[in-house]
C-alpha cells in the first residue's frame, strides 16, 4: 500500500474497527507487514487520545 502515511493510517484503522480484524488479517488484506498495521492504528489512538485529553482539560477539538 503506497501513497501518503497518515492516509495508510486511517484507512488500516478505519478497516480494523470496521471488520473487527486483526492486525495479522489487515497486513495481510493490505500487503504491509504486521508491524507497519501496529504502529499506524498507535499513530491513530494516539492521536484520538491527544485530542481527548485537550478535550477534558478545556481544549477545543479541531
Amino acid at each position: 500500500m503506497k501513497g501518503n502515511p497518515e492516509e495508510r493510517a486511517i484507512i488500516l484503522a478505519q478497516y480494523v474497527l470496521e471488520h473487527n480484524a486483526t492486525v495479522r488479517s489487515a497486513a495481510k488484506k493490505f500487503g504491509v507487514s504486521k508491524s507497519t498495521v501496529h504502529k499506524d492504528i498507535v499513530k491513530i489512538a494516539d492521536a484520538f487520545r491527544s485530542k481527548n485529553n485537550s478535550f477534558l482539560s478545556g481544549g477545543a477539538l479541531v
